[in-house]
């Protein structure tokens, strides 16, 4: 497949470009500076910021699907929320459906009253909100869309092992690498049982 990769300088996306790269597809990736992104002559970088409608649409044209692991750089910011405001639009223009987003756990319906929410609502609710305005978006697109919520995310291997879904509870404690969650991103672009659904991801 040809694949549209936003943030993939980031945590999660440079595991998820090289991921998608070991498998065999090809990467269009939106980056403000091309040069952080996995050199490859399968990747064609566009030089931009996601809060740029034609730089978005120049990345998503021609994909066969949209992979979306942008988050904040600065705190305070709503770059998921904005990007997803351009990012929806490009890929009903090029005709693109399948969208595979990671959000966080503890928004929306992941929203509950317990330990886990108080905490990150403590330490990333900037975060969480952005995250939460993607999410409304993506929501009320008529994209097959995937969100991916995980656990605390932390560096190490891929490992493969890993529990999914979109009842299931996380604690504290949760933990999940970011090669794990492109691991189960690139998953996706197989499967369908996961369509207009959010689902929380831990190891």
């Amino acid at each position: 497949m040809h694949l549209a990769i936003f943030g993939g300088t980031g945590h999660t996306g440079r595991p998820l470009l090289e991921q998608a790269l070991r498998q065999g597809h090809t990467v269009t990736a939106l980056a403000r500076d091309p040069g952080r992104l996995t050199v490859d002559e399968r990747v064609q970088a566009v030089a931009g910021d996601v809060r740029d409608a034609d730089a978005v649409a120049k990345t998503v044209a021609g994909s066969d699907a949209v992979l979306s692991a942008l988050g904040q750089r600065r705190w305070g910011t709503a770059v998921c929320t904005l990007g997803m405001r351009n990012i929806l639009p490009a890929m009903g223009a090029h005709d693109v459906r399948r969208l595979i987003a990671v959000s966080g756990y503890g928004v929306a319906d992941s929203r509950h009253r317990d330990l886990y929410f108080l905490l990150a609502r403590i330490a990333i609710g900037s975060l969480l909100r952005d995250k939460e305005g993607m999410e409304e978006l993506i929501r009320a697109s008529d994209t097959a869309w995937t969100v991916v919520r995980p656990a605390i995310l932390v560096g190490g291997p891929r490992t493969g092992h890993y529990r999914t879904g979109a009842d299931l509870r996380l604690t504290p404690a949760s933990r999940i690498t970011y090669a794990d969650v492109a691991d189960f991103m690139l998953a996706q672009l197989t499967r369908d049982d996961l369509l207009r659904r959010a689902v929380a991801i831990t190891s």
